[in-house]
C-alpha cells in the first residue's frame, strides 16, 4: 500500500484503493459487520480512551495513564494505528508535554511528570492518532484535570481585583490589576493583554500607572458571561486567567423530542439548566402560556436535566417560570421553542426487552415512511411502514442492537430526513463480567494485598482481556473518582455525544434508581454529531500510522529519465538496534522509511543522497510535517471552583510533601544545587568570555565529549542531546534543520552561543550543531550571563534595543584551532535531523514491605494512590492476579478495574477493602 504524508495530494483513485484495503483490514474478525450496512465513512475512525489515575494533582506528582484505541464500529482493538499522540496543555493553551505512545493490540501506557515550575490551574489532556485527523476534532480524546501547587505558601496572582463596573446605564467596563513582575522580574515596558470574551478576541497594550501597576479598563460592547485575560510580558512570559462576570447566571435550554414542538401533538420536551461554570443546576418551576395559565410543572434531577410533556397550540407562546434565588418575589422567564404548525415526532420507549418506536405526524395520514436504525455508522434496520391516521407503532428487540447510543431516523417516502430520536440501549449482558476478590477482607498498614480477577462474558465463557488496576484511598480520592468518566461511560456515552457530560459515571451506578430516566434526559439534551455527516473520499489524506516512520521528498529538478529511476537514498540510524535502509524515490521525489520501535525523546537520523552511479549528490531533502491539531480550550472549564472534596485532597497532597521533605532533611539526604569547578585552566579566550559574561557554572571537557562520541555522531549537538540532556536541552525550532541549544530548566529566558569567545550571529547558527567532537576543547554553561543585552545585539544586529531580552544564559564553546565557527566543513549530501520516538514506559514505584523492622517505620508512607497497574492480561482461564502493599493511611481502599476484551466487550468493576492500624 502506498502511503502519503500530511501535505501530499492524494488523487481520488488512490483514495478508493486505500479505502478498499482499509475496509478489509478494519473489518477483519468482525463477523456481524458483514451482516449490516456501513452508512458512513466516519465509522472507519478510531475511538481513543485515556484512563488517568486521577483528576486532581499537585505539581510535584506523576500523571499515570493507560491508552485504549479501538475500532469505532465494535470497540475491538484497532488494526490501523500503532502510534498515539498524548499531550498535556496548560491554561495558557501551550503544549507543555507531548508523548508518543506505542499502541499494541489496541493498548499502551505512559506518564507525565509534573514539576514545581509548572503553572497551576486547569489543564487539558488530549490524545489523537494521525489517522483520526481525517475526521476533525470529533474523535479526539479530551479531558480536563486540575493541577494545584505542591507547597502551601502564598500563591502568585498576577491578575487581581477583577470587577465589572457599570459607569452609566447599560454601559459596562471590565477592570483588573495586572502585575507582570510576578511572572517576569525583568519586565519594564508596555504589557500586552489578549482578551477572549465569550469566544470574541481582542488585544490591548497597557502602560504603567502612577503606582507602577498595569490597570485594565475595557468597555464591554455586549453582554459577556466568560472573560479570559492572557497577559504576555516583553520576555514572552505568559499568564492566563478566566473568570465569570455573572455568578448568578443561569442558562435554561429546551430540547423537544425529535427537534420541534408540533401543533396538536403530545410532545416530550427535555430541558437542561447550567450555572455560570457550565455545570448542571437543580431547578424546578412551571410551564406557562402567554396568558399566564399554568400548563404543567417541571423539576430537574441533580444534574439540572429532566423532561415534561406538553400538547402545544401553534397560536400560543409558552415559557418557563422560575423563582429567583437572589431576589425574593422575582420570577425569571425563559421562552420555549416556537410551536411548528406542521411536523412529526419520533419517540422511543423501552418495555421489557423490546423497544417501542412510534412515529406521529399531523399532516401525513396514510403516507409511507421509513425508519432507519443505526449505531456508530452501521445501519441495523431500515423499516418501511404506512401511517394509519398519522401514526405508526412497531417494536424492535433490544438484544438485536448493540449497547450504547442508537439513532432512530424518520424519513418520508422520498427518504428525506424529517425527524430523529436518540436512545440509549442498555445491555449489561454485552459487557464483560469482572469478579474481584482479595485474600482477606481487611488488612493492616503496609500489609500485602493479593487481588484476584476473573473475566467472563455473559455466557460465563473465558474472556481474553487487557485490564488496568487502580487502587486508591477512598476517603481522599473516591468522590473524585466516582464523578469522572470511566471505560463504560466513555465508550458508550462520551465518545458518542457532543458537548461535555457532567459526572458521566452517574449514569452507570446501579444504585441510581432513576438511571434510565436520567439517560433519556441526557440523550435528549445532547446532539449526536459523530456519524451524521459523510466525509468525501478525497478528504481522507492522512494515512494510518502503524509504526514510527520518516517520510518526505527530495527537492530536485528531475528529468523524465530520473523520474523513472528515482534518486537513491540511504537512511542511517545507529541506535540499538542499528539500521541502514536504502530506497529510491518515486517519480515525484517521495520517500518513506519505517523505523524500528525506538524509545526516548528523539532519534537522530542521517539521510544520504546519491545518483544512479553511487556518487554523492547534494539534493535538498524536506521531511513531511506531522501536523498538530489546533488547540480548543473550553473557557468555562478553566474557571471551575475548588469544592470541599478537591480542597481536602490537595491539602493531603501538600501535607504529604511537607512530611517527605522534612524526612529528607532530617535523614541527611541533600540535593546539590551547584557544581564546583576545579583545575580550570585560564586561556585568553576563556578570560575574555569570563570578563564579559561571568564565570561558568558547568564545564564539560572536550576529552569527555570525544569519549562519548558514537560512530553515528554527526557533531557536537548529537553528543549533547544523548549524553548531556540533564544540563543542555537540544530542540528543533523554525524547521527540520535548525537545532537550538538552551540551558535546561528555563523556558522563559533565551540561551545564546559563543565560539572561541566570539558571538555567533543568527544566520550562522546552523553551523554550530556540526562542530566535530575532535575539535572541541570544552563546552561551558554560564547561567544568567552578564551583559546579555550586548551579546544579543551581536546575535541579532538588527534587533530593536528596547525589545531585546536583558536576561539570558550563555553556552561557550572552545575549539582547539580557536578560529571560531567559520571553519566548519560542510557535507552537502548528508541530511541530519532528529525525529520524535516512543515515550519510554516507566514502572509505577511503590514500597515493598516484605520484612518490616522498627526502623522501617521512621519514614512515613501517606500515599493516596496505593497501586497502579496499566497492563494486566488474563490467562487462558480468564484469570489474573497482582500483589501490592498498603500504605500508612487507614480506612477504606477502593479498587477500580477497567477491562476490554479482544472482541470489544468492555468491563468495569470496583471493590472496597479496609486497612486498619497496625501494632508495631
Amino acid at each position: 500500500m502506498k502511503e502519503y504524508g500530511f501535505n501530499s495530494p492524494i488523487k481520488k483513485y488512490h483514495c478508493f484503493a486505500i479505502l478498499t484495503i482499509l475496509f478489509s483490514i478494519y473489518f477483519t474478525g468482525t463477523g456481524w459487520a458483514q451482516q449490516h450496512q456501513v452508512n458512513s465513512l466516519v465509522s472507519l475512525a478510531e475511538k481513543i480512551y485515556i484512563q488517568l489515575d486521577g483528576k486532581v494533582y499537585t505539581n510535584d506528582q506523576t500523571i499515570w495513564f493507560k491508552a485504549i484505541v479501538t475500532k469505532t464500529i465494535d470497540h475491538s482493538p484497532t488494526t490501523l494505528s500503532g502510534v498515539l499522540y498524548v499531550e498535556l496543555i496548560n491554561p495558557n493553551e501551550e503544549i507543555v508535554r507531548k508523548k508518543l505512545i506505542k499502541i499494541q493490540d489496541g493498548t499502551g501506557d505512559g506518564f507525565f511528570q509534573l514539576h514545581e515550575d509548572d503553572i497551576t490551574g486547569r489543564y487539558l489532556v488530549r490524545a489523537y492518532t494521525q489517522w483520526n485527523q481525517n475526521f476533525g476534532g470529533d474523535f479526539m480524546f479530551e479531558e480536563y484535570i486540575d493541577i494545584f501547587p505542591s507547597s502551601t505558601g502564598p500563591q502568585i496572582d498576577p491578575i487581581s481585583n477583577i470587577t465589572l463596573v457599570e459607569k452609566s446605564a447599560g454601559e459596562f467596563w471590565l477592570n483588573a490589576t495586572l502585575d507582570p513582575l510576578k511572572v517576569d522580574s525583568l519586565h519594564q515596558k508596555k504589557l500586552k493583554v489578549f482578551l477572549n470574551l465569550d469566544g470574541k478576541r481582542d488585544s490591548v497594550l497597557l502602560k504603567k500607572d502612577k503606582n507602577e501597576k498595569y490597570s485594565l479598563d475595557y468597555q464591554l460592547k455586549n453582554e459577556v458571561q466568560f472573560a479570559t485575560l492572557h497577559m504576555q510580558t516583553e520576555n514572552l512570559a505568559d499568564f492566563t486567567k478566566t473568570i465569570s462576570l455573572d455568578k448568578s447566571y443561569l442558562d435554561l435550554q429546551f430540547f423537544p423530542e425529535s427537534g420541534e414542538m408540533v401543533h396538536g401533538l403530545n410532545t416530550r420536551v427535555a430541558f437542561k439548566a447550567l450555572d455560570y461554570q457550565g455545570k448542571g443546576k437543580t431547578i424546578q418551576g412551571d410551564i406557562m402560556d402567554q396568558d399566564g395559565n399554568l400548563v404543567t410543572a417541571f423539576k430537574s434531577n441533580t444534574l439540572g436535566m429532566g423532561t415534561f410533556r406538553i400538547k402545544p397550540d401553534s397560536g400560543t407562546i409558552y415559557y418557563a417560570r422560575l423563582s429567583s434565588a437572589y431576589e425574593e418575589g422575582l420570577s425569571l422567564k425563559y421562552p420555549l421553542p416556537e410551536v411548528e404548525t406542521l411536523g412529526n415526532i419520533l419517540s422511543v420507549t423501552k418495555n421489557g426487552k423490546m423497544l417501542r418506536v412510534q412515529a406521529v405526524s399531523n399532516y401525513m395520514q396514510k403516507d409511507s415512511i421509513y425508519v432507519l436504525v443505526s449505531s456508530r455508522g452501521i445501519a441495523y434496520y431500515e423499516i418501511k411502514g404506512e401511517l394509519k391516521d398519522g401514526r405508526l407503532l412497531f417494536p424492535i428487540p433490544s438484544e438485536k442492537l448493540p449497547e450504547g447510543v442508537i439513532a432512530f431516523t424518520l424519513m418520508d417516502n422520498n427518504k428525506q430526513v424529517i425527524a430523529e430520536r436518540l436512545h440509549f440501549n442498555e445491555r449489561q449482558d454485552a459487557r464483560l463480567d469482572i469478579k474481584l476478590s482479595t485474600n482477606k477482607d481487611s488488612f493492616t498498614q503496609r500489609e500485602k494485598t493479593s487481588l484476584n480477577i476473573k473475566a467472563t462474558d455473559s455466557n460465563n465463557s473465558v474472556a481474553k482481556a487487557s485490564m488496568s488496576v487502580l487502587v486508591i484511598n477512598k476517603e481522599q480520592m473516591g468522590k473524585v473518582q466516582d464523578t469522572r468518566q470511566n471505560i463504560l461511560s466513555y465508550f458508550l456515552l462520551n465518545s458518542e455525544l457532543k458537548g461535555e457530560i457532567e459526572n458521566p459515571g452517574h449514569y452507570f451506578q446501579n444504585e441510581n434508581q432513576h438511571r434510565q430516566a436520567d439517560l433519556d434526559a441526557l440523550l435528549l439534551t445532547h446532539g449526536w454529531r459523530r456519524y451524521l455527516y459523510a466525509k468525501p473520499i478525497d478528504t481522507l489524506v492522512a494515512p494510518p500510522e502503524r509504526v514510527l516512520n520518516v517520510s518526505g521528498s527530495v527537492g530536485a529538478i528531475f528529468s523524465e529519465k530520473k523520474k523513472k529511476k528515482g534518486i537513491e537514498l540511504t537512511m542511517m540510524v545507529f541506535e540499538q538496534p542499528a539500521a541502514i535502509q536504502t530506497q529510491k524515490t518515486d517519480s515525484l521525489g517521495r520517500f518513506h522509511f519505517n523505523l524500528n520501535d525506538q524509545y526516548g525523546q528523539h532519534l537522530n537520523i542521517l539521510i544520504q543522497s546519491n545518483d544512479k552511479s553511487g556518487k554523492k549528490k547534494p539534493y535538498s531533502i524536506e521531511l513531511d510535517e506531522k501536523l498538530t491539531p489546533e488547540i480548543s480550550f473550553d473557557q468555562s472549564s478553566a474557571i471551575a471552583s475548588v469544592d470541599s472534596v478537591v480542597h481536602s485532597l490537595v491539602e493531603k497532597h501538600q501535607e504529604r510533601k511537607q512530611v517527605e521533605d522534612a524526612f529528607r532533611l532530617t535523614s541527611g539526604v541533600l540535593i546539590l544545587d551547584e557544581v564546583v569547578i576545579e583545575d580550570y585552566q585560564m586561556t585568553p579566550d576563556r578570560e575574555k568570555v569570563m570578563k564579559a559574561y561571568g564565570k561558568p557554572d558547568v564545564v564539560i571537557d572536550g576529552k569527555e565529549i570525544q569519549a562519548k562520541e558514537e560512530p553515528w555522531s554527526y557533531g557536537l549537538y548529537s553528543i549533547l542531546l544523548f549524553h548531556y540532556s540533564d544540563i543542555i536541552r537540544i530542540r528543533q525550532v523554525g524547521g527540520q534543520n535548525f537545532l537550538y541549544a538552551s540551558v535546561l530548566g528555563d523556558n522563559r529566558n533565551p540561551t545564546l552561543v559563543v565560539v572561541d569567545g566570539e558571538a555567533v550571529p543568527y544566520d550562522s547558527y546552523a553551523l554550530i550543531p556540526n562542530i566535530p567532537a575532535k575539535e572541541i576543547k570544552s563546552v561551558e554553561v554560564i547561567k544568567f550571563a552578564k551583559n546579555f543585552l550586548n551579546l544579543y545585539m551581536e546575535f541579532a544586529p538588527g534587533a530593536d534595543p528596547y525589545e531585546v531580552p536583558k536576561l539570558g544564559h550563555l553556552i561557550a564553546v572552545y575549539t582547539h584551532k580557536g578560529k571560531g565557527i567559520f571553519g566548519i566543513e560542510k557535507s552537502g549530501n548528508l541530511f541530519r535531523t532528529s525525529v520524535p520516538v516512543f515515550s519510554p514506559p516507566r514502572e509505577f514505584y511503590a514500597p515493598k514491605y516484605e520484612k518490616l523492622s522498627p526502623k522501617d517505620w521512621v519514614k512515613p508512607d501517606f500515599r493516596a494512590l496505593v497501586h497502579w497497574e496499566p497492563n494486566l492480561k488474563t490467562d487462558s482461564t480468564g484469570s489474573a492476579s497482582i500483589d501490592f502493599y498498603n500504605a500508612d493511611v487507614t480506612g477504606e481502599m477502593q479498587v477500580i478495574v477497567e477491562a476490554i476484551s479482544d472482541d470489544g466487550k468492555i468491563g468495569y468493576q470496583e471493590l472496597i477493602y479496609d486497612v486498619k492500624k497496625r501494632k508495631r
